[in-house]
């Protein structure tokens, strides 16, 4: 087993650790713990591990504390390399498509988002950040589109420094809170990504 101890540290800063340590444990498996002190971090440890299609359950063991635990079988290259390789990801990091007239560019991106639930293979994956982070907002004009990708499959993350930067946490509306480590993961295992 192998505990790692991320108390006081920001994301991605856990994510990272534990993806070190399953990289350790992947040829012949074991149980690693990880210690952290907020929910943002677990639920961004827990979305990379099942993305890797590892068992994860997490405790809180204080009122500041969580374990989380990630089980790695033996032979986990083999099991990883079973495993169908992200499609494609579009990124998003501005409210607007294109330059030029804000009024339009809002109008565009929210043609664009619409679109993409008409495509028979939506993305795999929208990654919002920036000024981007408004359109998974609850007063997004894109928010009806957005949850019909959701319900074809496709995961909507966004970043979660931006939301912060903007004030525009409590208002999230869709999908889940990411890091730039979880961004450039999705963007790194991508077939193809479109980037606005």
């Amino acid at each position: 087993m192998i505990r790692i101890n991320t108390l006081g540290k920001p994301c991605p800063i856990p994510v990272i650790e534990a993806k070190k340590a399953i990289r350790e444990l992947q040829k012949d498996g074991g149980t690693i713990e990880i210690v952290v002190d907020n929910e943002v971090a677990v639920k961004n440890i827990e979305k990379m591990a099942v993305g890797l299609g590892l068992i994860t359950t997490s405790k809180q063991v204080q009122a500041e504390e969580r374990v989380v635990e990630i089980v790695v079988p033996k032979n986990m290259e083999q099991t990883r390399s079973e495993q169908t390789d992200r499609d494609w990801v579009v990124a998003i990091g501005r409210k607007t498509m294109g330059d030029g007239d804000s009024d339009l560019g809002e109008l565009l991106m929210k043609s664009y988002i619409y679109a993409l639930t008409e495509l028979d293979t939506p993305p795999e994956h929208l990654l919002f950040f920036n000024s981007g982070a408004f359109l998974t907002n609850e007063n997004s004009a894109a928010l009806k589109d957005l949850k019909l990708l959701q319900e074809k499959g496709t995961q909507i993350s966004t970043c979660g420094a931006c939301l912060d930067f903007y004030h525009i946490k409590e208002t999230l509306a869709i999908g889940e809170i990411t890091n730039m480590y979880g961004i450039a993961e999705t963007m790194a295992q991508a077939k193809k990504v479109i980037n606005f």
